[in-house]
């Protein structure tokens, strides 16, 4: 029996968390006859979000990373906390075989970190992958499972990128070649590259295929957004134009949805059919009252796919959907490439809505054609996933 204790993403209000979460599990089943999962989030767990979970998910006892690191420090000198629940915790990284993080990005110099101080680029990397550091100081085999990394560019990510790959993890995966590189060249960690682990989340609506649209959008790329059209308005005029053109209804699939924060994926939805010249033409996919794997099947049941955020691109392509991609990462292109659907991206950059319009038309042309190179392709994709779970997820 091997244990693998799994931490770094919330299942709720994000649907990346959970798709990690479920691919993880399909790899390691994949590559272990017998194994045990239990994963640890820093929020209380909420009923819809883990109920087609087949592991148990339990809250970190801990509010403050700080007071977590004391209590770890002071056990592995055998001085037990006093908190029966905080001792459970310590003592459930320190039976683990594998403590593994499953965060999708990171060390991205785009989204800005503040000053930098050596101290703090420490401090950084520690409060982020505080189970992992743990996990190393107990002797257990600590691994950062398949993610992006960068760009890294500013020195706080350079200092806590090479700090994490020498002194946090034994093994760290990268989902694309560029990420790789970035790894590589502040650090002398040795990276494999494989796709998401959220390739292999299941879905059961095989052959149920669906006449609609799907178009996942998203708040993340307006802050990274560099057109001189604006997102919101290139979306309206797809929106309208995919309708005019096929008469087909329209969903708008929000993947992230938070509690504290108006400005969400389903405000960017709302705003966007405010807009239109007729609104019934798109319904919003309420996936606040959905389980992720019910979202997966509704991604899967499309036509095809008009995405803006990463894991509904994977939802979609991983089940054989159709997918353009309107993207401000290297991680757009490089998930495509595994699909061999490179040409179906537009950038950030320099995207509009006559470029858009024009991209929908030639991909909604050869959306058969399409469909058939995804499934030729996913074997590779599995392949390269199951190979790669032998070194995160195996002794």
């Amino acid at each position: 029996m091997i244990k693998i204790l799994m931490y770094g993403v919330i299942p709720e209000n994000n649907f990346g968390g959970p798709s990690l979460m479920h691919g993880a599990r399909e790899v390691i089943k994949n590559v272990n006859k017998n194994y045990e999962i239990v994963f640890y989030q820093f929020s209380k767990p909420v009923d819809i979000a883990i109920r087609d979970m087949e592991f148990p998910v339990h809250q970190i006892p801990y509010k403050r990373t700080h007071d977590l690191l004391i209590d770890a420090l002071k056990y592995k000198y055998g001085i037990r906390p006093q908190s029966e629940e905080k001792y459970k915790f310590l003592e459930e990284i320190k039976s683990s075989d594998i403590v593994v993080n499953l965060f999708g990005i990171n060390y991205s110099s785009n989204f800005d970190k503040g000053k930098y101080s050596y101290a703090r680029a420490i401090k950084m990397a520690i409060g982020k992958y505080s189970i992992n550091f743990i996990a190393k100081m107990y002797g257990v085999k600590s691994v950062k499972c398949t993610a992006s990394y960068g760009p890294i560019t500013s020195k706080i990510d350079i200092i806590s990128a090479k700090f994490s790959a020498n002194r946090i993890f034994d093994v760290m995966v990268a989902r694309e070649n560029e990420s790789k590189k970035q790894i590589e060249k502040v650090s002398k960690k040795e990276i494999s590259v494989s796709p998401d682990l959220a390739n292999l989340m299941p879905y059961s609506c095989v052959n149920k295929r669906e006449r609609v649209v799907g178009i996942s959008i998203s708040h993340q790329i307006i802050r990274q957004w560099n057109s001189n059209e604006k997102y919101i308005d290139c979306m309206v005029n797809l929106v309208e134009h995919i309708y005019s053109s096929t008469g087909l209804k329209i969903v708008l699939i929000p993947n992230e949805i938070a509690t504290d924060n108006s400005y969400s994926d389903v405000y960017v939805a709302e705003q966007i059919r405010s807009l239109l010249k007729t609104k019934n033409i798109v319904d919003i996919l309420d996936v606040a009252s959905m389980s992720s794997n019910e979202l997966k099947n509704k991604i899967a049941a499309c036509d095809v796919v008009v995405a803006s955020r990463y894991h509904s691109c994977v939802a979609a392509l991983s089940s054989g959907v159709p997918t353009l991609v309107v993207g401000w990462h290297y991680k757009y292109g490089e998930l495509l490439e595994w699909y061999g659907q490179s040409k179906w991206l537009i950038s950030n950059e320099n995207c509009t809505s006559d470029k858009l319009i024009s991209m929908f038309n030639e991909f909604w042309g050869k959306r058969e054609e399409n469909r058939m190179v995804i499934k030729e392709h996913f074997p590779a994709v599995k392949e390269a996933l199951i190979n790669v779970g032998k070194e995160m997820f195996c002794k």
